[in-house]
């Protein structure tokens, strides 16, 4: 009779964690939300390297989870001529333009996405 309790407790336990897997990967999660749909990445039409002559690296303060980490890009890869991928590990993110970059609409782009800009730590 014991075997019997261990094995359905057991099987319970196997079973709460997986609905709470897959719970986790359809509505999100942590930091950003138990109730809110992970972001969809936005894609940059233009994927040639050689089109991005200018970068720039900002800090960023407040990217906990890869939702922030994919909010931020998105943020930013909204904007025309623009190309961004962000580091979690490092709190910053590299950012490409086809024009000189206008620091101060890339920094608001970032606010508006709910995360703190910090330093400039290249720019080229």
């Amino acid at each position: 009779m014991a075997n019997i309790i261990i094995v359905l407790f057991l099987a319970a336990a196997v079973g709460y964690g997986i609905y709470s897997f897959v719970h986790h990967l359809r509505c999100g999660g942590g930091c950003c939300g138990e109730h809110e749909a992970a972001a969809k990445k936005v894609r940059v039409a233009d994927r040639d390297r050689s089109h991005y002559p200018h970068r720039l690296v900002l800090g960023v303060d407040g990217m906990t989870c890869q939702n922030c980490q994919r909010r931020v890009e998105n943020a930013l890869n909204a904007m025309p001529g623009t190309w961004a991928a962000a580091d979690l590990a490092a709190q910053q993110v590299s950012i490409l333009t086809k024009e000189a970059p206008d620091e101060a609409a890339i920094r608001q782009a970032i606010r508006d996405a709910g995360y703190l800009p910090l330093r400039t730590t290249v720019k080229q």
